[in-house]
């Protein structure tokens, strides 16, 4: 199997079980309440599931290979990409089947910042030394997500777009987090002395 569809694997796996648990949900609420909920936990799923394109397992062959991280993990990432697209679009789909769909704009404007910001989070592990970052970074943006769902229903201070009428100061913030996201992954991938020597001896430590 080849790195690309390997890191991809993930992100297929993800993308099937949350479209699927979205169905579900909105074929057998009696009611659409819980549906922008359940939305919510999608879109951080399939966010999160983004951390996984830069899993590399073989690290020790392939870091020796003269290409930049992006570069070698260009495939993964495109093949990640359509599959994330996919799967919203089908989650959207549902979701206006049931008329709970939140403002596609909006909604996708979460979606793409927090794939930046989980695919950062990535690229700084692994350009420190950990091989395989989706599996923690994956859970903790979730975790983190449902944390400030929860916390701005507890204090009445909407934080996500599709919370409230968004504002002008939360479209600029989520803005500013995508541009900082963006940032972090180009210089976070750029070709570094010494960075497939730590990755390699990260992953053979595991051996």
């Amino acid at each position: 199997m080849s790195t690309a569809a390997r890191s991809a694997g993930p992100v297929a796996l993800t993308t099937l079980f949350t479209t699927g648990l979205v169905v579900l949900a909105a074929a057998f609420q009696a009611t659409a309440g819980a549906l922008p909920f359940v939305e919510r936990v999608a879109g951080l799923a399939l966010a999160g599931s983004a951390a996984y394109l830069l899993d590399d397992a073989a690290v020790q062959m392939t870091a020796v290979v003269p290409q930049g991280l992006w570069r070698r993990r260009a495939p993964g990432v495109g093949a990640g990409v359509v599959l994330l697209a996919v799967a919203w679009l089908g989650v959207a789909l549902v979701l206006q089947w049931r008329d709970a769909r939140p403002p596609l704009a909006e909604s996708s404007g979460e979606l793409l910042v927090m794939v930046l910001v989980a695919v950062a989070a990535a690229a700084v592990s692994f350009r420190l030394g950990e091989p395989e970052p989706g599996a923690f970074v994956a859970p903790l943006l979730v975790v983190l997500g449902l944390g400030v769902t929860i916390g701005e229903s507890v204090v009445g201070f909407p934080i996500f777009l599709t919370g409230a009428e968004p504002t002008p100061a939360r479209f600029a913030g989520w803005g500013a987090a995508g541009v900082v996201a963006v940032m972090i992954i180009v210089f976070a991938g750029r070709d570094g002395a010494g960075e497939p020597e730590r990755v390699m001896r990260a992953a053979a430590g595991r051996v």
